[in-house]
């Protein structure tokens, strides 16, 4: 009877290491499908600088200047009196609380035309 509280233990550590070992491969399956069909979140190539504004806008951008360029915790970009030299300097340098740099050359000037035409 000594070594029977240890079984319980030993069963469940197995069935924990192979369930871990099987998720994974299923993981792995799943991220190669996402590839294949084109479901994963890498870049994507966009004909149109204001398609690639708008998706850079969306994933880096929205969550603080909202959904239609409204302003949330960041201030609104909805007012239609910014240049795009304004809107690429703030990008670049990041004033107050926003991080510099988020997106960098042709990404930025793509943000840049989507907002700018928004407010058309």
């Amino acid at each position: 009877m000594k070594g029977k509280p240890l079984y319980p233990f030993a069963v469940t550590a197995v069935l924990g290491i192979g369930l871990i070992i099987i998720l994974s491969f299923v993981g792995i399956n799943m991220d190669d499908q996402a590839s294949e069909n084109g479901d994963n979140n890498e870049a994507q190539e966009f004909d149109d600088p204001i398609e690639l504004g708008e998706s850079l806008y969306q994933s880096s951008c929205v969550s603080c200047h909202g959904g239609d360029l409204e302003g949330a915790s960041g201030p609104a970009l909805d007012g239609g009196n910014l240049s795009q030299e304004d809107i690429l300097n703030a990008i670049s340098e990041g004033p107050g609380t926003m991080p510099a740099g988020l997106v960098t050359g042709e990404e930025a000037e793509a943000v840049a035309e989507f907002i700018l035409a928004e407010n058309e």
